[in-house]
């Protein structure tokens, strides 16, 4: 980290506070290994469980970037669950994510649902 966040600290080893707050707070329930694999693994059977019957089993944002993109194909691909896809439209979307939701929404057989937001009362926000 840099001193690009103008409200950024480094401690007297000169780690930033963001890094601490995650050293702390994040890392501690971060289960990588084993053990977080079947952590994933009961999560997921519980989402399973609690979708049967209904058209979708989860909510996942797709914004075309490459996080929401892998996130959605191992949801479909390697997990086998059935989500509704959601897409929030600000006004500044780039061609580039256009096109990756296209792709991944037509490979993956899914639907997309696109919420529009009306950039004028955005800006009055």
């Amino acid at each position: 980290m840099d001193t690009s966040d103008s409200k950024i600290t480094f401690d007297e080893k000169g780690v930033c506070d963001w890094c601490n707050n995650f050293y702390r707070n994040t890392l501690p329930r971060w289960h990588t290994g084993e053990k977080g694999g079947k952590l994933l693994e009961s999560l997921i059977e519980k989402i399973k469980k609690q979708g049967q019957g209904k058209d979708f089993e989860c909510i996942i944002g797709l914004s075309g970037g490459s996080d929401s993109s892998y996130l959605l194909h191992l949801a479909v691909k390697e997990f086998g669950l059935r989500p509704l896809v959601f897409h929030v439209d600000g006004g500044w979307d780039s061609q580039i994510s256009v096109n990756n939701i296209e792709v991944m929404i037509d490979k993956l057989g899914l639907e997309l649902f696109t919420e529009v937001i009306n950039w004028e009362e955005m800006k009055d926000l």
